[in-house]
């Protein structure tokens, strides 16, 4: 056994150069094969996780906030706050897994609306105005270390209210510690000072004013300071006596990092649930209106928003991987049949010896199964170690990869045994019946699947039609491609023939005797270029979706967005250097919209319509805001209405519709597509502010305004001298910030890489398949060059000669993988819902990226005329002599 074991192995490494080269390659393919599951299934977790991570806490744990009192016992007697949140602990342990676990412990805080302090005395300095509210927070003990003081104490009807306050809060207020304030009839007097210990941060938020004091800015102008002061938790007596000014909140810590893409869909689903069903309190005020603690968070949004965005990449990557595959085998199965070429005396000896044709298939396919399995073994064994396996499926690739040797080598060596006689005289006559149909069946097979994937509109990801896809474009354009390369290699012998030149002649006759050769070097030409054009595409229309969805949801070149503006500040942020113009929404609310007996609700918004369409204009995508919009109402308000809406409605022409908003009639003057700048609402009407009345809008105050800049204006610049200019809540969005959001996303990073890295790999396949292909073609060449040397032909041209029997076709393949790579963007990406990608509610068009598809052309062309060289500069060194040699033994075998 061991004797057989060494034969193979000496048989495995008798052409140690191609015996290594094939290992190597089955390692780097089984490597990724075994390993690309797992590292997508890691970009399908950190594009799900970046997406909850985007959102602040306070909108991403779940949170519940409702009026009232909750029943509690009395301290210190009892636990005051126990049963609440025992209520609170037994809905979590209630939740199924996966939800049970990524969600903390419930937080609980019972809170009295803010009201404004001021001092004790007149003589006593004036402080900012501000409002304060009471808070019993069961969780600040844990979040917060004293600084200074001492915590409060539960006191007495007639003593002052103990608080604490952030040293933050505390400066800002203009509040010493031990100093006393009224407060809403009663006495509130600072004990101590605490300050953020970096333990649970996330919790702040949820208690406003608690951190930092929030901002708010009356109908006159005035900035009113709105903070929160902690009192002891077991202090009742104030929250009893304004309990119809107290609330009850709680929120649940969410563990980001534990979620993954395994368990993304299913955590959606049972948050959806959970906010479904409200956890009943028991009340202190038992006339209280209870409907409850319902929950709500933007996790199952945001997290179905990061599911979509990781299958769209895991199409894509799957969908442009196919390509290399097959380009991968097809050159594994040419470097095998360069080492079966080695074995065909041997092959030829052995059969002539009484040898057994399925003894020789055992012999050469047990050689070819050591080197393929070595490979394998070591390219999956290095995926086991990192990243890991996600399953003993991912062998599948490995298996396959090392059968190929095991299969070609016994193949190749056997046929090429048995055939006798030249193969490279003459021209050959067709291509035999069997492979005409073939390449029928492949031409129309292509076809019917393209028409397939048209007619069936968006599938939403890979599935078997887009998998074949890549492969069918490739084989039909090499097919279309090397069926054209006869005719135009006529042509040229025929210009040939009028000119002084043996290479101008006899190049284009020899390139016409064996196309056979050429169809691995053309595979690759058209795959790989296929696949480079396709990820242009792709990486084109997702950036410019990107751009054309920032500018949609920003509305301008910058938005400002605060809780109230006034016609003043408005008017100072218009005169900041940089602002060209302004306009703004003055007012959205919910409104009633009925068609037809239907009713939906939508958004009414509120817009000085001339104002933002002249703020729009030049944007990729301006909202249609006709001038009739702004036309005083007379019978009917002129209103623009989202598609969506009037789907819902069941209205196809909203010329003819009779629809009524807020029971008032109204014409439709425009329609837009679902994604505007005001809000997130898919249903909503705009309306002119000068008819906002007769819609019932009353709003008393800006909300958002929007920007037009100079040429020379920095946008950020100019929205944080807003923001400065508003304070309090006030932010800035400019269209560069939103794009930022999606373009840095892991899963557009992961497809962005994996494209590029399939690009580099098939270039470098298509490199190794033309040094093959030529040095598999040495044998008849030399014969052909010792004859011209013979004749005095000399030796500098040889390599002229050589370049002829691939370069055309490399050349003529070029166009043909352009074609293959945009028909593959047309019937591809369409089929993918790239919506989470750009960030909008439309599919982006479909883009090919203006001149980049001609330089990945002239980047293959190079990668190609590369290779000719170097696979030139090789063929032409095989021996005349050992070439000549070989043939004889050959024949004399």
């Amino acid at each position: 056994m061991s004797g057989r074991i060494s034969l193979l192995t000496r048989g495995a490494f008798t052409t140690p150069m191609l015996s290594v080269f094939l290992i190597v390659v089955i390692a780097a393919l089984s490597y990724l094969g075994a390993a690309a599951p797992t590292l997508l299934a890691d970009g399908r977790t950190s594009t799900i996780q970046r997406s909850v991570t985007s959102l602040p806490p306070l909108t991403r744990w779940p949170a519940a906030t409702v009026p009232g009192l909750p029943e509690f016992e009395a301290a210190p007697e009892a636990d005051t706050w126990g049963p609440v949140l025992e209520a609170l602990e037994r809905q979590r342990q209630e939740q199924p897994d996966p939800l049970r676990g990524l969600l903390g412990a419930p937080r609980l805080t019972i809170a009295v609306d803010p009201e404004p302090t001021s001092v004790m005395s007149d003589h006593d300095a004036p402080v900012p105005l501000n409002k304060v509210g009471l808070v019993a927070d069961t969780g600040l003990a844990d979040r917060a270390d004293l600084v200074e003081g001492r915590l409060p104490e539960v006191t007495g009807t007639d003593e002052p209210i103990e608080v604490v306050l952030t040293e933050a809060v505390a400066e800002q207020l203009e509040w010493p510690m031990g100093t006393a304030r009224n407060w809403d009839g009663a006495t509130l007097e600072l004990t101590g000072l605490v300050a953020p210990s970096g333990r649970d941060d996330g919790d702040w938020a949820f208690i406003s004013g608690s951190d930092t004091p929030l901002v708010e800015v009356s109908a006159s102008g005035d900035r009113i300071l709105v903070a929160a002061a902690f009192l002891n938790v077991d202090e009742t007596a104030p929250l009893v006596d304004r309990v119809r000014n107290v609330k009850i909140s709680s929120w649940m810590p969410f563990d980001t990092a534990a979620l993954d893409t395994a368990t993304a869909q299913e955590t959606a689903a049972q948050l959806r649930l959970l906010t479904a069903d409200p956890l009943e309190v028991a009340m202190y005020d038992a006339t209280f209106f209870d409907r409850g603690l319902a929950f709500s968070s933007a996790l199952p949004q945001t997290i179905d928003e990061g599911v979509t965005r990781g299958d769209a990449m895991t199409a894509v990557v799957t969908v442009a991987a196919v390509g290399p595959i097959a380009v991968a085998l097809v050159v594994l199965a040419l470097v095998s049949r360069l080492i079966a070429v080695r074995r065909v005396v041997t092959s030829r000896m052995l059969r002539a010896r009484g040898a057994s044709v399925g003894r020789l298939i055992a012999l050469l396919g047990s050689e070819g199964a050591v080197l393929g399995v070595l490979g394998a073994a070591i390219g999956a064994g290095a995926a086991a170690v990192t990243p890991g396996w996600a399953g003993a499926w991912v062998l599948v690739a490995p298996v396959i990869l090392a059968a190929v040797p095991t299969v070609v080598l016994p193949w190749s060596a056997l046929t090429d045994a048995e055939r006798r006689g030249r193969s490279d005289l003459g021209e050959k006559q067709g291509t035999g019946s069997a492979r005409a149909a073939l390449q029928l069946l492949i031409l129309a097979v292509t076809a019917v699947l393209a028409v397939l994937i048209i007619v069936r509109g968006r599938a939403g990801g890979a599935d078997p039609l887009l998998l074949a896809l890549p492969v069918l474009l490739g084989g039909s354009g090499s097919i279309l491609s090397l069926h054209l390369l006869p005719v135009l290699l006529r042509f040229a012998e025929r210009r040939a023939a009028r000119r002084r030149s043996l290479e101008a002649l006899l190049g284009p006759a020899r390139a016409r005797r064996d196309p056979v050769v050429r169809t691995a070097p053309v595979l690759g030409v058209v795959v790989g270029l296929g696949v480079a054009v396709f990820s242009v595409a792709f990486a084109a229309t997702v950036s410019e979706g990107i751009t054309r969805s920032a500018e949609m949801s920003v509305g301008a070149d910058a938005r400002i967005d605060a809780a109230y503006i006034t016609d003043t500040a408005a008017d100072r942020i218009a005169a900041i250097d940089g602002v060209a113009s302004t306009a703004a929404m003055r007012g959205d609310s919910s409104v009633d919209a009925e068609a037809s007996g239907q009713t939906e609700r939508a958004t009414m918004y509120a817009v000085d319509s001339a104002d933002l369409a002249a703020v729009q204009q030049g944007a990729a995508a301006p909202l249609p805001l006709p001038a009739a919009l702004a036309e005083t109402a007379d019978e009917a308000v002129p209103v623009v209405v989202s598609e969506a809406l009037l789907s819902r409605l069941g209205i196809d022409d909203p010329d003819d519709a009779e629809l009524e908003v807020a029971g008032t009639p109204v014409r439709v003057v425009a329609t837009a597509p679902s994604q505007v700048p005001f809000g997130t609402a898919e249903q909503w009407v705009i309306v002119d502010a000068v008819n906002a009345a007769a819609l019932g809008e009353r709003g008393t105050g800006i909300s958002q305004l929007y920007l037009s800049l100079t040429p020379d204006a920095d946008p950020d610049a100019v929205g944080s001298a807003a923001v400065a200019e508003l304070g309090g809540d006030a932010a800035f969005e400019t269209p560069a910030g939103a794009a930022a959001v999606y373009e840095d996303d892991p899963a557009f990073g992961l497809v962005q890489r994996a494209l590029a890295a399939a690009s580099a790999l098939v270039a470098v396949l298509l490199a190794v398949a033309v040094i093959a292909t030529l040095v598999l073609g040495a044998p008849s060449r030399a014969r052909m060059l010792a004859i011209l040397r013979t004749l005095g032909h000399p030796n500098r041209a040889a390599g002229r000669l050589v370049a002829w029997e691939v370069a055309p076709a490399l050349l003529l393949a070029l166009p043909f993988g352009v074609g293959a790579g945009i028909a593959m963007a047309w019937l591809v990406i369409p089929q993918l819902d790239l919506r989470g990608f750009v960030g909008g509610t439309m599919q982006p068009p479909v883009a090919l990226g203006g001149a980049l598809p001609l330089l990945v052309v002239a980047g293959f062309a190079l990668v190609t005329a590369v290779a000719v060289i170097a696979a030139t500069a090789l063929a032409s060194r095989v021996g005349m002599a050992s070439t000549i040699r070989t043939d004889d033994e050959e024949r004399g075998h």
